[in-house]
């Protein structure tokens, strides 16, 4: 592949990757939206968050793993408590790495 052909390709998947992201505000920037779609789309993050967060804590290379073998499930455990109490991103990232360290140190 010459260097011409790579900048192509470059900038061809800037523009396929661009399009999607761009269109929606271009096409309903001044449009005012239905109160029932605003509302939907408020549980589009969460829904997201839930779906990235549901494969890396319980899907391995064997499928589902709800057993207690599963590092990142058991450390996901006092995640969920620290972020019901303290509300905060900051200390449930820090209490996931902490947890899931010592269960590496401790079950590996």
């Amino acid at each position: 592949m010459s260097t011409a052909e790579l900048y192509l390709c470059i900038f061809g998947m800037f523009v396929v990757s661009y399009i999607p992201r761009a269109l929606p505000f271009v096409v309903l920037g001044n449009r005012p939206m239905p109160k029932f779609f605003e509302r939907w789309l408020t549980y589009v993050p969460t829904s997201v968050f839930g779906a990235l967060i549901f494969s890396s804590v319980f899907l391995d290379s064997n499928g589902v793993n709800f057993g207690l073998d599963n590092i990142s499930m058991l450390a996901s455990v006092p995640v969920l408590i620290v972020a019901a109490i303290k509300k905060s991103l900051p200390y449930s990232i820090i209490t996931g790495l902490a947890a899931y360290g010592m269960l590496q140190y401790l079950m590996g």
